[in-house]
């Protein structure tokens, strides 16, 4: 037997079979943390990001595309706060960012991030700042918008403030071949070349200055 089999052999050897293993977040871990496992802070990141409604991939990625500008158009329309955008899921703002990194969300989650853009969508003045004020001024009740949308009460929401007006956005259509020749930069050799091109400048009579004497003012009388 070579050397090198034999030291793969004393090194599963060194490894404990008897010892126990745990699935977390779909990976096999040691309950014991060694040297040769997830130190502490990624067995906390793996926990966190699980227990907040982050799921391991199985559908389509273009769903998980989806929900990224979701969130990030819930919170730009909103003007709300990530921390406050947080509170609306009640999850940390750290799985918030991961969301809005592209992770995906659990089903749950993504029912509510649905029902949510929905309703900011409805209220929207057309300013994330007047959006803002809107959800965080009481109504005649006392209470917040953005207090009975952590609650899940989103019809009353919608009957409370209202449907928004916002400006209709330009529809932008796609440049001709003609425009887009018209606005392609000049090629570098042209450009390089005017670059080397002396400036003309006109060469006419230019007329001397006039020096006035110590005695004399501005006004060319003699001063005592």
């Amino acid at each position: 037997m070579s050397n090198s089999v034999l030291e793969r052999s004393n090194t599963f050897r060194s490894i404990n079979p008897q010892k126990p293993f745990r699935m977390f977040a779909g990976i096999a871990e040691s309950s014991t943390i060694s040297s040769g496992s997830l130190d502490a802070q990624k067995l906390l990141a793996i926990s966190e990001r699980t227990n907040s409604g982050i799921v391991i991939p199985k559908h389509n990625p273009h769903l998980f595309q989806d929900s990224q500008k979701a969130i990030n158009e819930l919170r730009k329309t909103s003007g709300l706060t990530w921390e406050q955008v947080a509170k609306l899921f009640n999850v940390s703002r750290r799985s918030i960012h991961f969301w809005a990194s592209g992770q995906p969300l659990a089903s749950d989650n993504e029912e509510k991030l649905n029902r949510l853009l929905g309703v900011i969508r409805y209220i929207d003045r057309g300013s994330a700042s007047l959006n803002r004020k809107l959800l965080l001024k009481p109504n005649a009740d006392g209470e917040l918008p953005l207090d009975q949308l952590i609650s899940g009460e989103y019809d009353k929401v919608r009957e409370n403030l209202g449907r928004g007006n916002p400006p209709k956005r330009p529809q932008l259509r796609p440049l001709s071949e003609e425009e887009s020749e018209l606005r392609r930069p000049l090629p570098p050799e042209i450009l390089i070349d005017a670059l080397q091109d002396s400036i003309h400048h006109d060469v006419g009579r230019s007329r001397p200055a006039k020096t006035l004497s110590s005695g004399q003012n501005r006004s060319g009388k003699q001063t005592d």
